[in-house]
C-alpha cells in the first residue's frame, strides 16, 4: 500500500452518493453500466490479457480515459469490473491523473484489495451502481439467485450487497 493510501480512509458515503446519482434515471434492472461509462466520457475496451487472464479482471487508464476489461471473464464479472473501474474513474481520477504511476493494477483476489481504501470505495460504488437501493427495495425478499439474475450480477456479489443494504 502506498503512503497516499495509508493516509486515506474509505469515503463510502461519497461512493454510494455518486453511484446512486448515476443509477437514479434507471427504473428497471439490469443497470446499463457500459452505457453509463461511455456517457461519462470513458471508453470500455474488452481485451485478452493472455497469460495474465486469470490474474487481472481489468484496470482504468487515467491518462486515456479507458477501462480495460478481461474479455475472457463471464458477463456478470465483466459488468462488475466495468462498474468497479468506473468507480475509480469517478472517485479517484483527480488523485491519480497527475501521476498515474501511483495507481497499480491489483491482481485478482489479492488481499490488500480488502484493506486498500481506493479498492474498497470502488467496490462499494460498483455494488451500489449495479444494485441500487431504489430498485432493490421492491424485490429484496426474492431468493438471492433470482435477484442476482435480475440485476445481472454474481450470486456472491448479490449476497454481499444484501448484507450492506
Amino acid at each position: 500500500m502506498s503512503a497516499l493510501q495509508d493516509l486515506v480512509r474509505p469515503r463510502y458515503i461519497d461512493a454510494i452518493r455518486k453511484a446512486n446519482e448515476l443509477a437514479k434515471p434507471f427504473s428497471t434492472p439490469p443497470i446499463p453500466v457500459h452505457e453509463i461509462a461511455e456517457s461519462n466520457g470513458v471508453d470500455v475496451v474488452f481485451v485478452r490479457f493472455g497469460d495474465a487472464a486469470d490474474k487481472v479482471a481489468g484496470f482504468c487508464d487515467f491518462r486515456t480515459g479507458k477501462l480495460y476489461v478481461n474479455a475472457e471473464d463471464p458477463l456478470n464479472r465483466q459488468t462488475f469490473t466495468i462498474a468497479h473501474e468506473l468507480g475509480h474513474w469517478m472517485l479517484h481520477r483527480d488523485l491519480f491523473h497527475g501521476d498515474p504511476a501511483k495507481y497499480t493494477v491489483l491482481p485478482r483476489f489479492q488481499k490488500p484489495s480488502r484493506t486498500d481504501p481506493f479498492e474498497q470505495e470502488a467496490n462499494v460504488f460498483a455494488a451500489n451502481l449495479l444494485v441500487p437501493s431504489h430498485l432493490l427495495r421492491s424485490v429484496r425478499h426474492a431468493p438471492v439467485a433470482q435477484l442476482a439474475s435480475i440485476f445481472g450480477v454474481s450470486r456472491q456479489m448479490m449476497e454481499n450487497r444484501l448484507k450492506h443494504a
